[in-house]
């Protein structure tokens, strides 16, 4: 899979982050989009391409967090994505001298512009809680159980942050404790044991209006069901591998196509080669995506338009069109030519 290529024209050498940035931008956004804009300024200066998925597992968040991020600065102004369908092709950062400083506009013109600007109020700000307000916290015996539930789920004594971050989950997102049991059981489960990865699934959760076990199961259930439905298509019966989860995140969560779309390339896989091949079904998905394919009606109006219109012109223009066309046994051909090649080396 192509990286997506960072460009700016700020100097190399250093990541630089300008006050401007802090004064005007940092303190209203969302400290997941601070995280994911300050990395960006890291791989310009060290020249690196990523990916989404890359992205995601090295910040510790979810590749919806990733995008929702991109979208949030591009409409703040600070970078520019460019795009192949829905696909991002490359980001440039542009300066942020340049841009109009919003120390002027007042707070309620805030309220209705641009959508992800309400989002990121919505979700409640992770504080910093000192030594003593976490100490505290041991004197509630239900957080003082979950402490102790994340530690065995982890198999480690929690630090700092992640006390933190689950005084975060408990206070103000007002999680209940057996939603945040269940919440770190499904990611522990899925290999994720950071409280980093946790705090993006609560946020889902919480943006979502999960509030209980039932909804949150039922939300991983369909989330995993989509993954398994299609590996279910190309005959496996088994979880995912890593490489095989990228593509299927790929497939439904980045690129966002339709489950039937994804099953269809599936099946033209298994037809084609006769095995299960991922790369084999991406590439038929790249080749509708390009051709603005999105759905199994685009599929049909993009072959009947593509179908060789070469039998009815064959028909009226061969000359050997009503020739009788005879029965032949190849086997038998076969046997005499081998035959007689035989006979051509004994004489000779």
């Amino acid at each position: 899979m192509s990286g997506i290529s960072v460009t700016t024209s700020y100097l190399a050498g250093g990541t630089l982050l300008p006050n401007t940035f802090i004064d005007q931008y940092m303190i209203k956004a969302n400290g997941e989009y601070v995280k994911v804009y300050v990395y960006l300024l890291h791989l310009v200066t060290q020249g690196q391409s990523f990916s989404i998925s890359c992205l995601a597992d090295l910040l510790e968040l979810t590749e919806r967090d990733i995008l929702r991020a991109l979208n949030y600065w591009e409409k703040e102004g600070l970078i520019t994505m460019s795009k192949s369908g829905e696909t991002i092709t490359s980001i440039d950062l542009l300066p942020i001298s340049n841009q109009k400083a919003p120390v002027s506009v007042p707070v309620q013109e805030e309220d209705s512009s641009t959508e992800p600007a309400p989002a990121a109020k919505i979700l409640p700000a992770l504080r910093t809680l000192s030594p003593i307000q976490i100490q505290e916290k041991n004197n509630d015996k239900t957080f003082s159980f979950l402490l102790y539930i994340a530690e065995t789920y982890i198999g480690k004594p929690l630090n700092h942050n992640d006390i933190n971050i689950l005084c975060y989950f408990y206070d103000d997102l007002s999680m209940s404790s057996e939603l945040i049991e269940y919440l770190i059981d499904y990611c522990v489960s899925n290999g994720k044991k950071s409280f980093r990865y946790m705090q993006s699934v609560a946020l889902a959760w919480y943006e979502k209006g999960i509030t209980d076990v039932e909804s949150a199961k039922s939300d991983s259930s369909s989330y995993r069901k989509d993954y398994y439905k299609v590996m279910h298509a190309f005959g496996l019966n088994t979880n995912p591998a890593p490489a095989q989860l990228e593509y299927l995140k790929r497939w439904l969560d980045t690129e966002h196509f339709e489950l039937e779309l994804v099953i269809e390339a599936c099946n033209r896989t298994i037809d084609s080669i006769n095995k299960a091949s991922f790369k084999y079904a991406n590439s038929i998905l790249k080749r509708w995506k390009d051709n603005q394919v999105h759905t199994l009606n685009d599929v049909k109006t993009f072959e009947s338009k593509h179908k060789p219109a070469q039998t009815k012109k064959n028909q009226g223009n061969n000359q050997f069109h009503n020739f009788t066309q005879r029965d032949y046994d190849f086997e038998d051909i076969e046997k005499r030519y081998i035959q007689k090649i035989n006979h051509d080396i004994k004489e000779g």
